[in-house]
């Protein structure tokens, strides 16, 4: 890949274009880790004439406007620099990043003015849905697991930008959340009826309750298939769960569910493709 600028990372090939695919990590992560981590996708995206760019956003559980703007700003940059159609984006993302491959598309329905690209697709590699659930989820998790940093982190970045626990707030909440479990038009949500939607998970319970001591009120794969069912049951025939049962493996070398192997690169870029041309 070549860098662009000091916020992403570009592979692009050469001649006939297809399209591209925005990459968003997951918290903490870099972009040297995504590329490592999606090395075969890339390489199969780059042989089926697509750009691929990763993001380098990677402490957010929230899409502000100001990571919109900077999200804008870095599309239509490359846009202007690689000659990239901004009508044939695919975004996609771990974790995190899943929550904004997917709030980020429903922004761009439901407020063009404000997000600039409106992705033909879009996919999230285990991300959460539901920012109340993860609160709560946070919460339970830091007396569980004192040791570890992410549940405290994820509290006072949610408490911070959300203005308070979701009981405090949950207009918020419900605002920056891809979908709410507790509004029956699935909040945000209702944005992503008519996008195609892949949402990829490895729904392993026995391997968290082994390593992580938590249960599966605690996976992300709960919102998940309620949303897609939601999606579904709203006429979204697009909208898919993956479940990639026991495929997650870091490439570090260590099984782990939450692992951006969840995503099979040829299948997925097929997936693109179809959604591309269609």
């Amino acid at each position: 890949g070549e860098q662009a600028n000091l916020y992403y990372q570009a592979l692009v090939p050469k001649k006939e274009l297809l399209g591209t695919i925005v990459l968003f990590p997951g918290t903490w992560e870099t972009t040297e880790h995504v590329w490592n981590s999606m090395a075969e996708f890339a390489k199969i995206a780059y042989e089926n004439h697509l750009a691929v760019l990763v993001y380098s956003i990677n402490q957010r559980l929230t899409l502000t406007d100001e990571i919109v703007n900077l999200i804008n700003t870095m599309c239509m940059h490359a846009h202007t620099k690689y000659h990239l159609p901004t009508s044939n984006f695919v975004f996609g993302g771990f974790s995190m990043g899943g929550i904004f491959s997917l709030r980020y598309a429903e922004l761009a329905v439901s407020d063009s003015s404000k997000a600039l690209i409106k992705p033909k697709a879009i996919f999230s590699c285990d991300g959460p849905c539901d920012l109340k659930h993860i609160y709560a989820n946070f919460q339970r998790k830091k007396n569980k697991n004192p040791g570890m940093q992410e549940p405290l982190y994820g509290i006072a970045e949610l408490e911070r930008y959300c203005e308070g626990s979701p009981s405090m707030n949950p207009t918020l909440y419900t605002y920056y959340s891809p979908f709410s479990f507790d509004q029956a038009d699935g909040g945000q949500a209702k944005f992503l009826r008519h996008i195609p939607l892949r949402i990829y998970a490895d729904v392993d319970p026995v391997w968290w309750m082994n390593n992580r001591h938590v249960d599966m009120y605690d996976l992300n794969a709960l919102d998940q298939t309620a949303l897609i069912q939601f999606l579904n049951e709203q006429g979204n025939t697009k909208a898919e769960f993956i479940n990639a049962f026991q495929k997650g493996i870091r490439i570090e070398g260590n099984r782990h569910p939450h692992s951006w192997s969840i995503v099979e690169p040829k299948s997925c870029i097929d997936w693109i493709l179809k959604n591309l041309k269609g």
